[in-house]
């Protein structure tokens, strides 16, 4: 089997009734900065997937160009799934919220209309250079499995996180093998990351807001866990940037292959 497993899954999704905001870990942070994650991702991934297939015939190297297309197919069923479980969080009703992911969306557009392959493919590295950091420091944690964390939830994110650990190398192959220019994958570092945390700050900020009026003040997101939040991204935003930087010097635990199996024997189909 290829190492970038195509699965198709199917989680369940809360109904309205059944939706709580505060599922990751029962910590309101936690839980509003990966609903936003999820509402992000639905507008990002389809992002990816069309910037890939416009580059797909500039890939030269027949093992690269296969392991795009197979990462373009992971991040297809990605979004289709966080698409399924954002149904409940629009349908809690939080003002403001579908007009700040339409922003989101126009931006993505314009991206698509109005730059270039290179500043694409350099968003998508940039992206990824993050989440793999992420994916792998979030597995470890058994923050997916944490009592207090909803099952559809934690299934859902440990599933996207582990294809995250599998593609890992992929959008950085592309770049190198297109481009190669350190700068401008350093700049797109900055610039994609940075998009995605403000869309993120400003989705959590909203949710919570409306939620502590519906729910009580343990749905309030503190000053101080904005600086945690933050200050634990820093030191891997910044590994982004190095010179240095690939995700093939990433040591990769060996639980990942059964996580990898477990998410196999589950999926509907896989390619």
């Amino acid at each position: 089997m290829h190492p970038i497993t195509v699965r198709e899954m199917k989680f369940a999704v809360p109904s309205a009734d059944e939706f709580h905001p505060l599922c990751v870990a029962g910590s309101s942070v936690l839980s509003y900065t990966l609903l936003a994650t999820g509402l992000y991702v639905a507008y990002l991934e389809p992002f990816f997937v069309k910037s890939l297939r416009r580059v797909m015939d500039q890939i030269r190297d027949e093992a690269l160009r296969e392991d795009a297309d197979r990462f373009s197919r992971q991040e297809a069923q990605h979004y289709r799934r966080h698409m399924d479980f954002n149904k409940a969080v629009f349908r809690h009703g939080y003002p403001g919220l579908e007009q700040r992911v339409e922003m989101l969306r126009r931006d993505f557009e314009g991206f698509l209309g109005n730059r270039s392959d290179r500043f694409r493919i350099g968003y998508i590295e940039g992206f990824e250079s993050f989440t793999t950091q992420f994916a792998l420091r979030t597995l470890a944690s058994g923050l997916y499995d944490h009592r207090h964390t909803v099952r559809a939830v934690g299934d859902l994110f440990k599933w996207h996180m582990l294809e995250e650990v599998e593609h890992r190398n992929v959008a950085f192959d592309v770049y190198e093998h297109l481009y190669g220019d350190y700068l401008y994958r350093a700049r797109m570092c900055w610039v994609s990351q940075h998009h995605m945390f403000r869309f993120i700050a400003d989705c959590a900020g909203l949710m919570s807001s409306a939620d502590v009026a519906r729910h009580g003040v343990r749905c309030r997101i503190t000053v101080r866990q904005r600086a945690l939040i933050a200050t634990s991204r820093l030191g891997m935003r910044a590994r982004t940037m190095l010179p240095g930087y690939t995700p093939h010097k990433h040591a990769i635990p060996s639980n990942i292959a059964e996580l990898s199996a477990h998410f196999t024997q589950l999926a509907q189909r896989i390619h």
